[in-house]
């Protein structure tokens, strides 16, 4: 599969990798680098019920940097300025897959770096999305179906021989209990509101 060179698509990279190899989390703006915290604290005065908490990788960035700066690992559209490209001679606007070159190491260091995007537009690609007893909750995960089919509605279902089971349980309280189950599997599935906050992993 084809990895296309987005902004977002390092970050996302980058959270998964931090998380791989975190260490340490900590909650708070506080514990982040002092470079990220006037972001976060603008953040975290804007929207109040948010949490930021910080990955403590233990990953070299130039190291990380290096390893992601390999030829063909991370492309950019061809119709990007130089500034994007890779301008090596001999791999200069090189198709790797069609309309696809290889990027420039200022522009994996640029998305790599979580301060590009601390900000309200940009954050979501930091959102954690594994259960979080205190942040998901049956009101919220309604809140999510209203509108739909499954909106207060208790679960009823044909089995394979045509018969109709109706379960004592509503669609919210089962998605709800997949996503406490998948967490307790570290697996990430989760609802969540914004009226009760969010949960933001940076590294």
């Amino acid at each position: 599969m084809k990895k296309i060179f987005y902004s977002f698509c390092f970050c996302i990279l980058l959270q998964l990798i931090s998380i791989s190899y975190a260490t340490t989390q900590k909650e708070g703006v506080e514990n982040f680098p002092a470079s990220y915290q006037p972001y976060l604290a603008e953040l975290q005065k804007n929207y109040p019920n948010w949490h930021f908490i910080a990955l403590y990788t233990d990953l070299d960035w130039q190291n990380v940097i290096e390893q992601e700066n390999q030829f063909g690992k991370n492309l950019v559209p061809k119709s990007y300025s130089d500034r994007w490209k890779n301008t090596t001679p001999g791999q200069y606007n090189v198709e790797v897959d069609l309309g696809w070159v290889d990027s420039s190491k200022m522009a994996v260091e640029y998305c790599m770096d979580p301060r590009n995007f601390l900000n309200s537009v940009r954050i979501f690609q930091f959102e954690g999305l594994s259960y979080e007893k205190k942040m998901q909750y049956l009101e919220g995960v309604e809140k999510i179906l209203y509108g739909t089919e499954f909106y207060q509605r208790i679960v009823e279902y044909l089995t394979a021989t045509g018969n109709t089971v109706v379960m004592n349980r509503k669609y919210s309280d089962l998605i709800l209990s997949a996503g406490a189950i998948s967490r307790s599997k570290s697996l990430s599935f989760s609802f969540s509101h914004k009226a009760r906050g969010r949960s933001f992993l940076v590294a």
